[in-house]
């Protein structure tokens, strides 16, 4: 609850508890969604999604615990505070650009990849590349435990080390573009540096401040969407101009940016409790 100061731990099991379905859901969902198409017809699918969001919000609707009631904000102004609270902060906005990359890079990877396993040589039908979903959901799992980092205090050399993970497993899957198994050990590797890097960045987010938390999480999935939307745009103009190759070349340029950013900000992203 905003305002109630929670010990570190605690903190960052709650905020993992909160946010782990939502980022598997999000590892899983184009993968599946072709594999689903395959075995039911497209309405049925939509239908299916549309039953299990109801349940589960009224599974939140009687588990999520009920907030004392606040003065009315207007909506204008409440939307400004994200800006300020973003510009009070000197670690929010090297954060948000940072997990902004890395998530762009996400997108563009697995926009691609689906281009190169219906090609040639593999020529896999949606069902078989929606498994590599899986894949996905594998290096999710995996890094599930990466707040435990930020609360020892490695927050900083860890998300270095994340982003240098994401440029190994992206040129490790460009040598691979012609090897299934080298690709679905590349998703892995990229899905963890990919998890470990949102997970400690919206950690050190709402770190910042115990009454602003709801502020700076906004921020970070607008920042998020921002930096999908970029992938997924750049991944068929970089598909056309140079395939797999044009695509790994702009996925590094964009992990490289990130990189950029964190080696020259460290000082900057050191959250003080």
């Amino acid at each position: 609850m905003p305002g109630k100061r929670r010990t570190p731990v605690c903190q960052h099991r709650l905020d993992l508890a909160g946010r782990e379905p939502v980022l598997k859901i999000a590892f899983l969902k184009a993968g599946e969604a072709k594999t689903a198409q395959t075995i039911v017809p497209k309405l049925q699918v939509y239908l299916l999604g549309a039953t299990i969001a109801f349940g589960l919000s009224i599974v939140l609707g009687l588990t999520i615990p009920k907030l004392p009631s606040r003065q009315p904000v207007p909506y204008a102004r409440l939307l400004g505070s994200v800006f300020t609270s973003v510009a009070r902060h000197p670690a929010a906005l090297v954060t948000l650009l940072i997990t902004g990359a890395s998530f762009a890079v996400f997108s563009m990877f697995w926009t691609a990849l689906t281009f190169l396993l219906s090609a040639d040589p593999f020529h896999y039908t949606t069902s078989q590349i929606g498994l590599m979903g899986l894949a996905g959901l594998a290096g999710a799992i995996a890094s599930r435990r990466a707040g435990i980092m930020h609360d020892k205090g490695w927050s900083v050399p860890a998300t270095g080390a994340a982003l240098g993970l994401l440029a190994l497993s992206l040129i490790g899957a460009w040598f691979a573009q012609s090897s299934i198994i080298g690709l679905v050990v590349a998703v892995i590797v990229l899905d963890i540096a990919v998890m470990v890097n949102l997970i400690l960045g919206q950690t050190r987010l709402v770190s910042l401040s115990d009454t602003e938390r709801s502020r700076l999480n906004t921020a970070f999935v607008v920042f998020n969407f921002m930096g999908g939307a970029l992938g997924s745009f750049l991944a068929g103009p970089l598909w056309s101009a140079g395939g797999w190759s044009g695509i790994m070349v702009g996925a590094l340029v964009l992990t490289a940016a990130g990189l950029r950013i964190w080696a020259g900000s460290r000082a900057r992203l050191v959250v003080k409790n």
